[in-house]
């Protein structure tokens, strides 16, 4: 079993203890996917600078495959932030508008690429990696096809949700602050405009998730007093996929309650001891930025 996180990587900037974290969604899914025992490659552009070095570093010190991963000369993408009381607080003003390689030169696929994509059973992306063309070029593949929305609302508008919904085999949106009848009415909609699977997370209320053949399930969350919630849905994501999967779960295999009730359960006693890993997962660097 693989999973491959195709998009983003960045670091994660802690200004009070001067540290850089290696982050960034499809980075985190595929060293996350790895500690669940599923083999993990990761395919996004990396920088050349010390964060980039040091990413491509801390990815191969974890098994994960980043043979494909172009390297960019240029500044990697970065996030400030300081941690209060064990949870986020960004600060938008401290990098100003300043993009990473990644968000500049987002990887085009070639042949060689998209063949070793093939050797994958899940490729994971997300909506900040700039990627949505290239994801629509792997849509037959073969892997199944997963995407995590975040919780911005605009990668919920109509248009985008028309073009990338058709291709998954399952969607996750954070959906923390909806209602419950807005939830159910949202993601009816979401089905209908073709994806499968869909997962939302409700924050303390714990996660709901959808199935292709309408069975509904619900995740409980599991609180403990945090360190860092960093990472935290990246991991809660990537421990409920590779449960999937080690279930059994393909393409043209529908989803059991034997398959989803464990890999929920198993998911949550991840992302929760995750939560106790200062950054994403943990490999800081030292450095002034």
């Amino acid at each position: 079993m693989k999973i491959l996180g195709f998009g983003n990587c960045c670091v994660d900037y802690y200004i009070d203890e001067q540290t850089a974290y290696p982050g960034g969604n499809a980075l985190n899914v595929a060293v996350f996917a790895k500690e669940n025992g599923v083999d993990a490659g990761f395919l996004g552009t990396i920088g050349t600078d010390a964060a980039g070095q040091h990413i491509a570093a801390a990815a191969r010190a974890r098994g994960i495959d980043i043979s494909h991963s172009p390297i960019k000369k240029g500044s990697s993408g970065k996030a400030a932030v300081n941690i209060v009381d064990g949870d986020r607080v960004w600060d938008e003003e401290y990098f100003g508008q300043e993009h990473g390689v990644g968000s500049l030169f987002p990887p085009m696929l070639s042949e060689s690429d998209v063949e070793y994509i093939k050797g994958f059973d899940l490729v994971h992306g997300s909506s900040y990696a700039y990627l949505e063309d290239q994801f629509l070029r792997i849509a037959d593949a073969g892997p199944l096809l997963t995407f995590d929305f975040s919780d911005d609302e605009e990668y919920r508008q109509e248009a985008y949700l028309k073009e990338i919904c058709p291709v998954l085999d399952f969607g996750l949106f954070s959906c923390e602050y909806m209602k419950d009848d807005e939830i159910t009415g949202f993601v009816e909609h979401v089905k209908e405009l073709g994806c499968k699977n869909v997962l939302v997370t409700m924050g303390g209320r714990g996660q709901r998730f959808f199935t292709e053949s309408g069975e509904v399930y619900e995740g409980k969350a599991k609180y403990i007093t945090p360190v860092d919630t960093m990472g935290a849905g990246d991991s809660f994501c990537a421990a409920f996929l590779a449960g999937l999967l080690k279930r059994g779960w393909k393409k043209q295999i529908p989803l059991t309650a034997e398959m989803v009730e464990p890999a929920l359960a198993d998911a949550a006693d991840y992302s929760a001891k995750n939560c106790l890993v200062k950054g994403s997962f943990g490999d800081g660097l030292k450095i002034l930025m």
